[in-house]
């Protein structure tokens, strides 16, 4: 006579089934919380990048062409926001009256994955900003435009 129910057998197979299950789920949950991290971390470096790139329109083109502007806010932010991180600025001229600027930020994710970076740059004109004199005496826009 049979008895009704699962053998020993079927219950290991089934446990030992689920065990596997769980763990490869368990593994992709932490795959994903990596690559998100990473993924936070690489923009928050493309942010940072086209932060300094946005802000370099407000220097003065004198100091913009000798490289002697301000980075150490820049470079202070860097270090804080990204693990590991370092910032490289540099400037070439391309024409008389531009400069192609460009900016580098490298960061660490682990000891398991090598460094990481991001480069962006930004060809800037280094014309002179008008005297106050020249900014009253300009024409204004023709109707229609501006």
């Amino acid at each position: 006579m049979k008895r009704p129910g699962f053998t020993l057998v079927e219950v290991s197979a089934a446990i030992a089934l689920l065990a596997a299950c769980a763990v490869a789920f368990a593994y992709l949950v932490a795959l994903t919380a990596s690559e998100r991290t990473a993924e936070r971390t690489r923009q928050t470096a493309v942010d940072q990048v086209q932060n300094v790139l946005e802000r370099l329109v407000i220097v003065p083109p004198e100091q913009l062409a000798s490289g002697e502007f301000d980075k150490t806010a820049t470079e202070s932010l860097i270090e804080r926001s990204l693990p590991d991180g370092k910032i490289v600025f540099d400037t070439k001229t391309v024409e008389p009256d531009s400069v192609v600027f460009a900016v580098t930020v490298s960061w660490s994710d682990g000891e398991k994955r090598p460094r990481r970076e991001v480069a962006m740059f930004r060809l800037l004109t280094l014309l002179p900003s008008p005297s106050p004199e020249e900014s009253r005496t300009m024409p204004p826009f023709p109707e229609g435009e501006g």
